[in-house]
């Protein structure tokens, strides 16, 4: 069966475009936290600097801090998981999308679940140390982390969606088949009384 092009599948291809441009955003911001400090060079170290000046994002600044492994933990695990998990599903989930393959469809619901559930912490976060930025930095982070919690909920949902109507279908196209075996012999067994039970009421066959 011919698939339809991916520009021809609007979600679909909203997603691509998300986990295209996701990949340069972990490889150069994100997973800061996880390089070894001797060996981050001096443009991505200025690039955070300026992430932070701009931003006053307070997870990325106690990240640069080296505050990750107390109160904020969390934010490391979650670094790991985005790192092992969810930054491959870019790449698969990217070649499924373009071949419109179904059996992606798992692997992007899980990765939307695993991003919505691993953002709304941070977003909650940073609403909670809104003190130390501004109204126009609180909007800046906002509308930078929002959009990556509510996307991956819309593909956790859509994808839910896709795989239940794929098992809904196969399931209503296999239960007619043994539906009517079980009727046929239903009626079979049926046939065989009523005509069992006329014979031993028929003259005939009265002994």
């Amino acid at each position: 069966m011919v698939r339809a092009s991916l520009t021809s599948r609007p979600l679909d291809f909203l997603y691509f475009c998300f986990f295209l441009i996701h990949i340069p955003a972990s490889l150069l911001l994100d997973f800061q936290i996880l390089y070894p400090s001797a060996y981050l060079p001096t443009f991505l170290l200025a690039l955070r600097q300026w992430y932070i000046n701009f931003s006053a994002d307070p997870l990325i600044s106690a990240a640069a801090r080296g505050d990750i492994n107390g109160e904020l933990v969390w934010f490391g695990c979650f670094a790991w998981l985005e790192l092992l998990f969810q930054f491959p599903t870019f790449f698969l989930g990217m070649r499924g999308l373009w071949n419109g393959s179904h059996s992606i469809y798992v692997l992007i619901l899980a990765y939307g679940a695993s991003t919505a559930t691993t953002t709304l912490p941070c977003i909650f976060y940073i609403l909670k140390e809104h003190s130390r930025m501004t109204a126009v930095q609180q909007i800046i982070l906002l509308s930078s982390y929002i959009p990556f919690f509510i996307l991956p909920l819309m593909m956790a949902v859509d994808m839910g969606s896709r795989v239940y109507k794929i098992i809904r279908r196969h399931s209503l196209f296999e239960k007619p088949r043994y539906s009517g075996v079980q009727i046929s012999r239903t009626i079979g067994v049926i046939r065989e009384s009523f005509h069992a039970l006329t014979l031993e009421k028929s003259p005939s066959g009265t002994l």
